[in-house]
């Protein structure tokens, strides 16, 4: 068994090194620390929530989007942003959804220079910016494409968006820049998408290893610590 940590992968002692399991640590019930406060854009958008589109989702269910729309999403993160970096303070945005809202980030963090050209991506110490985020990962399982098939099961606050925000969350935690993905309620099918991320490389392990629990501590989060273990 091999045990992920933060910059390298190691085969655990007394343990088989060819039974091609991967062991995961990941931060369960994230709290705020003195140093950070966690914002969920969830509670911010509930109070735009657009009640009036709800009568047309049952004919066209990828209306809800607009149900908590972007152009509020994205109105509401900005003036979050902005008043972070004005007043100095740290905040962590937990449920980002759109890609403005992280090439705004990628802008802040490429100002901190924090951007490897030999890389091609970011290596952040999370501990330094004053704005972090994560996304929820029912905003990485599902797209728009699915309101169709799934209706009132990923009816979400934020709500999933379009193919394209989804591949931006997937680019951007590859890239280094989202630093947690939000699991809130961890149940089996979602430990299995996790499962199939590490198995299929969307996200690789270091990358995985990196959004379910180093960069959350890094950046001053504190939670529950539990395994999770990846057959690969």
């Amino acid at each position: 068994m091999k045990k992920i940590y933060k910059d390298k992968i190691l085969n655990i002692p007394e343990t088989d090194m060819f039974d091609n399991t991967f062991l995961f640590e990941y931060l369960e019930n994230i709290t705020s620390s003195s140093d950070r406060k966690i914002i969920y854009i969830s509670e911010l958008l509930e109070a735009r929530k657009n009640a009036d589109i709800l009568q047309n989702i049952s004919q066209k269910p990828a209306m809800y989007s607009e149900v908590y729309s972007p152009k509020d999403e994205l109105e509401i993160f900005t003036s979050l942003f902005e008043k972070a970096l004005r007043e100095n303070k740290k905040i962590h945005i937990v449920w980002v959804t759109l890609a403005e809202e992280i090439k705004m980030l990628e802008a802040y963090y490429e100002s901190l220079w924090f951007m490897r050209e030999d890389i091609n991506a970011f290596d952040i110490d999370f501990s330094i910016p004053l704005v972090t985020v994560s996304c929820m990962i029912e905003n990485l399982i599902w797209k728009g494409s699915d309101y169709k098939a799934q209706r009132s099961k990923i009816f979400f606050n934020p709500p999933i968006r379009e193919t394209g925000h989804n591949k931006a969350l997937f680019k951007w935690i590859t890239r280094g820049v989202i630093a947690g993905i939000e699991l809130w309620d961890f149940t089996l099918e979602k430990q299995d998408y996790i499962s199939m991320c590490v198995k299929e490389e969307k996200i690789l392990a270091l990358f995985m290893g990196k959004v379910l629990k180093y960069n959350l501590e890094d950046a001053g989060l504190v939670g529950n610590i539990k395994e999770l273990r990846i057959v690969y």
